[in-house]
């Protein structure tokens, strides 16, 4: 009897157990699985030079070994249009896509940076802050300028190549309260001013960075990356109604892009690079950014 009862039961058993075993693995799947959606990892550098004392430079020999890594473990750095097409079309991106950004618009972008991401086969973003585009000195004190900011017209030649992309850091709104000039944290609304006074400001800023670039760069101006990270969702929906299609914050955490959903691009993490960090590290975060959003 007690063979007759588990000849009975075994099938169905069994049956359980592979039911269980496909639903352990269609979620632990789930992001390879899933189609209409992909992870995406966004990396923030800012300026490169052959020595780094400080967390925001980067050395050229790390640049390199950080590209190589990223490229040895099958990442493919995409574009900003990429995204958006991905998004609002559901045009494939390539297995294990990773967006490389630059703030600020160092000349180093150019002269240090990007001759590696041609070798590597590789692109970058660069957020450039508008009204120091090609200057020498800082507009509002007349300073020098710390380091070298790249005009348009330099960064052309990359950008017809397909190495460089240039998009915005805004026009003027790269300030803290207390430089003293515009009273203003980034993009926040100033104590006291009104819902239309902020509006014309934040659309303002946003024309005058659309006029300076016009088309001397070539490609067409669809993100922008929140100076010292201060964003809120009045700002974000201005800079939507200002054409923007994506927004940047400098929150580290993992993105998620899902096709016919353009929420996806607002106000996404990235994962601040330093020169402490060895290509094997950084390609070992990139995998984790990934590997959060399984499941």
């Amino acid at each position: 009897m007690h063979h007759k009862k588990l000849g009975w039961k075994t099938p169905v058993l069994t049956a359980l157990i592979l039911l269980l075993l496909f639903q352990i693995g269609d979620i632990v799947h789930l992001s390879y699985l899933d189609k209409s959606s992909c992870p995406l990892p966004v990396l923030m550098y800012h300026h490169f030079a052959q020595e780094s004392d400080s967390g925001t430079v980067v050395t050229t020999e790390r640049f390199q070994e950080q590209v190589t890594a990223m490229k040895e473990a099958g990442y493919h750095a995409v574009t900003i249009a990429q995204l958006v097409a991905y998004v609002e079309e559901g045009t494939a991106l390539p297995d294990k896509p990773v967006l490389i950004t630059m703030d600020d618009g160092y000349a180093s972008n150019l002269t240090e940076a990007a001759p590696i991401l041609e070798e590597a086969g590789m692109c970058a973003t660069v957020f450039s802050i508008g009204i120091n585009e090609g200057e020498e000195c800082y507009p509002h004190s007349g300073e020098p300028m710390w380091q070298e900011r790249f005009a348009f017209e330099k960064a052309r030649p990359w950008v017809e190549k397909g190495v460089i992309d240039v998009q915005s850091h805004t026009y003027d709104m790269h300030q803290l309260a207390s430089y003293g000039y515009s009273g203003r944290d980034g993009v926040r609304r100033l104590e006291g001013e009104s819902s239309e006074d902020y509006r014309r400001a934040v659309l303002g800023d946003a024309e005058a960075f659309r006029q300076r670039r016009g088309d001397r760069v070539g490609t067409q101006l669809l993100a922008l990356a929140y100076p010292f990270g201060y964003y809120t969702e009045e700002a974000d929906a201005l800079l939507k109604e200002a054409g923007y299609a994506a927004t940047f914050t400098i929150d580290e955490r993992p993105n998620r892009l899902r096709i016919h959903d353009e929420s996806c691009l607002r106000m996404m993490g990235r994962l601040n690079v330093t020169d402490w960090m060895s290509g094997e590290y950084l390609v070992q975060q990139l995998d984790r950014y990934s590997g959060k959003l399984i499941g």
